[in-house]
């Protein structure tokens, strides 16, 4: 943290034009409904309240039972237009439910190379309608399996899905790796979230980008990632610690972790794909 506010400190002309005119009003300002048109809009407001946005639910590793918190996997499910198990997050969400649930939260589709999914689940889901794909090809894991078949089901309904994907995180890290690559792999989708119930993570495209976050459920601890490899002219506004494009981020080098999202609004400009993290309130915030 010692080394992000050092580099931090010393603001270029850039910044500091940008963010003044903003504050105090003037060409700047009145070219903000402008900026938004061409910048790449990113928000989290469908957390907590409805949204138009056509949600696939694809269900990974599931980290735990179901509740009815919004932010649970039964908050996401009665907001998704589509429900995908990967392989064996089907035995997970079977196992998690109890009788009267389990035949409510029916997945529309179990995807994979189906060498983890058990044989008494997949009867189960098989007698209440539910299709069962298996993907023999080994050179895909069976989170893009399942990026796959909603790639190809959009391109057939003619829509656009915001892709969530549940449970990214956690266990080996060679998997949560492997998942954060889908998000740099697959930008045929509207959004792409992953997600468990203490984080999220989204890519941020080159160019300008602007995230509302939803403070009713983000605590305001957020980072930069350079996942991608060097990300240079990396300029940020609404953050504790500003990025003024002078250091590039790396691995190596500056990675941009443990920031504070201190407005109703972040901005970051960057020339190449950066992935942008942000937590969610934890069960002690709520009771302060």
């Amino acid at each position: 943290m010692h080394r992000l506010r050092s580099v931090c400190s010393g603001k270029s002309s850039r910044l500091r034009t940008f963010t003044s005119m903003v504050a105090c009003g003037g060409p700047m300002q009145d070219r903000m409904g402008d900026l938004g048109k061409s910048a790449h809009m990113h928000s989290t407001s469908f957390l907590s309240t409805p949204s138009p946005l056509k949600l696939a639910l694809v269900l990974l590793n599931i980290d735990g039972g179901v509740d009815t918190d919004r932010l649970s996997l039964g908050g996401l499910w009665s907001m998704a237009n589509l429900r995908i198990c990967a392989d064996g997050a089907a035995n997970r969400l079977h196992d998690s439910l109890g009788h009267n649930e389990r035949s409510q939260m029916l997945p529309d589709v179990i995807s994979g190379d189906l060498d983890s999914l058990r044989g008494d689940v997949a009867d189960y889901y098989r007698e209440h309608g539910v299709s069962i794909e298996h993907q023999a090809d080994q050179d895909s894991h069976d989170f893009e399996k399942c990026l796959m078949w909603l790639r190809q089901r959009q391109a057939e309904d003619g829509i656009r899905f915001s892709v969530v994907a549940y449970g990214a995180f956690g266990g080996r890290l060679d998997h949560m790796m492997a998942n954060m690559n889908m998000v740099y792999k697959y930008s045929c989708f509207e959004r792409f979230i992953l997600l468990t119930r203490h984080s999220l993570a989204f890519q941020l495209k080159p160019g300008m980008n602007i995230i509302e976050p939803n403070l009713d459920v983000e605590n305001g601890s957020c980072g930069l990632i350079p996942l991608g490899g060097r990300c240079e002219g990396v300029i940020t506004t609404g953050l504790r610690w500003n990025l003024d494009g002078t250091v590039p981020l790396e691995f190596g080098s500056l990675v941009s972790s443990s920031n504070r999202i201190v407005g109703d609004q972040v901005t970051v400009q960057t020339d190449t794909p950066l992935l942008w993290t942000s937590n969610f309130v934890t069960s002690s915030e709520k009771s302060v």
